[in-house]
């Protein structure tokens, strides 16, 4: 029986239960719109490491995976897809949010994450104010008023939120929110689509 060829890459075993690291490297770094020499520069491999990573050329020790995987900000695990966390937390400051004027006296704050996969926003309304236009958009939304009263209305039908209330549905159908009471309103909605 013959010696297989070193020069090609080891097969994908589906049975090993993750991802091949360099396929994850090349998503991860692409996401970031990192270079391979940036990425070796952080966790102190080489760049010819690294391409054949990319490559399926090589394998890699579990103590340079969890050097790589940290300029990601992941652990090992996270790293491979076995927990959707990063290892450290990530901190989205209210100054750093997104501020959108969506009509008078109403104000949206955009947290973006894109690991997440989904996008939560914030809507301040002053009394008596609303959204001048019904929002139509894929996926689904998930919305909790946090304070005062909002009307939501959902394909022309109106539904009070109190605090703590809270309302799903699929956005591909008209909706829109206001604010009929004489004291402010809030509302968290978190958007399985990205649309801002």
């Amino acid at each position: 029986m013959a010696d297989p060829d070193p020069s090609t890459p080891p097969a994908r075993d589906p049975e090993l239960g993750f991802p091949p690291p360099g396929e994850v490297l090349h998503r991860l770094r692409t996401q970031r719109g990192m270079s391979l020499r940036q990425v070796a520069a952080e966790c102190g491999l080489s760049v010819s490491f690294l391409a054949g990573l990319e490559r399926g050329e090589t394998d890699i020790a579990l103590e340079r995976l969890g050097r790589l995987a940290k300029v990601f900000d992941h652990d090992v695990g996270s790293f491979l897809g076995f927990s959707r966390g990063r290892a450290t937390p990530s901190l989205f400051p209210r100054e750093e949010q997104e501020t959108l004027n969506r009509a008078p006296g109403v104000v949206y704050r955009v947290l973006r994450s894109p690991e997440l996969g989904y996008q939560v926003v914030t809507g301040d309304f002053a009394p008596r104010s609303g959204l001048t236009e019904d929002l139509q958009h894929e996926g689904s939304d998930l919305i909790m008023a946090t304070r005062g009263t909002l009307v939501a209305r959902y394909n022309g039908r109106d539904h009070e939120l109190r605090a703590g209330d809270c309302i799903q549905w699929s956005a591909g159908h008209p909706h829109t929110f206001r604010n009929d009471t004489d004291e402010p309103a809030q509302m968290v909605a978190v958007l399985f689509s990205s649309l801002y």
